[in-house]
């Protein structure tokens, strides 16, 4: 979808991303248990960029959508 609006919000304008290797947003989904979505959405396929690494507050990993949109998968401590 380049250039588009939506029939229930005309007034917002869709553009697909340009460039894989940027990007101005994101998703962000949490989950109980990090490891065993990783290894489970691994198994049927998902696009992992990263496994999950322990940071400060949280347990993090990034995939990519079938459209190549990145999605942070969390959990939180």
């Amino acid at each position: 979808m380049n250039g588009s609006s939506t029939e229930d919000n005309p007034a917002v304008t869709l553009h697909t991303h340009m460039c894989f290797n940027e990007a101005n947003n994101f998703m962000i989904i949490r989950v109980a248990d990090i490891w065993s979505y990783y290894k489970e959405w691994q198994k049927k396929g998902a696009e992992f960029l990263t496994e999950p690494k322990e940071h400060e507050l949280e347990t993090r990993c990034y995939m990519r959508d079938p459209d190549g949109y990145p999605i942070e998968v969390g959990q939180t401590r």
